[in-house]
């Protein structure tokens, strides 16, 4: 005759559930919170180049629209076309007014 082998039957151990997820939770807390933190800063460090590399262009910008009012001036133009032998002659010119 064989022998009957009773089973048990196994209770969900609720509180041990609850303990090792608190513990995985925990663990990807501190793991993002730090990962997080450094990605944060490097991007901080980026923003910060990248408002510094805007500011130098816009100077840059200022500068080179000073340069090119500076090299557009009437006067100027008169000047090189003088030194070259070109004279201005008043009949060729012809100006257009807006109809305001």
């Amino acid at each position: 005759m064989a022998k009957i082998v009773k089973r048990k039957k196994r209770r969900f151990n609720f509180q041990g559930f609850i303990f090792v997820f608190l513990l995985i939770s925990g663990f990807f807390y501190l793991l993002s919170s730090v990962f997080l933190r450094t990605y944060n800063n490097s991007l901080s460090l980026k923003k910060q180049s990248i408002l510094s590399q805007i500011a130098t262009l816009e100077i840059e910008n200022d500068s080179i629209e000073v340069l090119i009012q500076s090299l557009s001036t009437r006067d100027r133009v008169i000047t090189i076309a003088n030194d070259n032998g070109l004279t201005l002659d008043q009949s060729n010119i012809i100006t257009i007014t807006t109809g305001e």
